[in-house]
């Protein structure tokens, strides 16, 4: 399984470093467009639906109103859902850190109305955002590739600490093998790459400590991105959200924890009037 990991990461990580930093800013939205629709399809999967015929429909109704939304509305609307989406899953997962769901939120998350309004929501928010910092600042793609790095750091650092050191439970009911220990592993490799990051290339904020606190920030905000889909795969019974990566899963488990960074990031330097 680590041996897949590995060589899948060794494939992809060298395109994506290549497309976020040679590609125009709209070229980048499509193509996070189109990973997001590949993460639509397993989420619906998630839900029982199996029919391709059915799942091509939704995922074309999600296209269509997930445009018209980006289309229609105001940058600053899309961010605004964004972050009250992303403030309902911290609390809902902190509230069920430690006690079953309910039957009430299972009853909710197995709806497949929620499920399409949840996707509709949380993938419009991540297209938006992966966009609007890509083109907004001068490091722009730099910035992009930067939140994309510090979850997958932080994701490498998080799964060896907790394989090695892990004891103490972080959320057992929404998902038992993650622990506080494999969170202080992914915010010390994330804070390493954060001081790289700022010694090389600087950061936006003109502010060390600043940087350094906004990328433990995201870290966090990635592991409640980690948490809402595990919300999601316990209430359907699954473990994957599917098998188009070997050794990672699906799509949907590769950019769960991007789908909060991300827009949180970047409404973060806007907030902190990032240059």
């Amino acid at each position: 399984m680590l041996k897949q990991r590995l060589l899948t990461a060794a494939i992809l990580i060298p395109l994506v470093i290549w497309a976020l930093l040679d590609l125009q800013s709209g070229i980048v939205t499509l193509l996070f467009t189109a990973v997001s629709l590949l993460a639509a399809w397993e989420w619906i999967s998630l839900t029982g639906i199996q029919h391709s015929g059915i799942k091509a429909m939704l995922v074309s109704l999600l296209f269509l109103l997930g445009g018209l939304a980006m289309l229609s509305l105001p940058v600053i609307a899309i961010l605004s859902i964004s972050l009250f989406v992303w403030l309902s899953a911290t609390l809902l997962v902190i509230f069920y850190a430690k006690k079953p769901l309910s039957q009430i939120l299972i009853g909710l998350f197995q709806s497949k109305f929620f499920v399409f309004l949840a996707m509709l929501l949380i993938l419009t928010c991540f297209v938006t955002s992966a966009g609007l910092l890509h083109s907004q600042w001068q490091q722009g793609p730099a910035l992009l590739l930067y939140v994309l790095v510090t979850v997958w750091v932080a994701d490498t650092g998080g799964y060896f600490a907790g394989k090695r050191f892990g004891r103490h439970k972080l959320a057992v009911a929404i998902s038992p093998n993650k622990t506080w220990e494999g969170v202080y592993g992914a915010l010390s490799l994330a804070l390493i790459w954060a001081l790289a990051f700022d010694f090389i290339i600087g950061n936006p904020l003109q502010n060390s400590v600043s940087w350094i606190l906004l990328t433990a920030f995201i870290v966090m905000v990635s592991i409640i991105g980690d948490l809402l889909e595990s919300v999601f795969k316990r209430c359907f019974q699954v473990k994957d959200s599917g098998q188009l990566l070997p050794g990672h899963g699906g799509i949907l488990d590769r950019i769960d924890s991007l789908l909060a960074a991300v827009p949180v990031f970047t409404v973060s330097l806007l907030i902190l009037g990032a240059r």
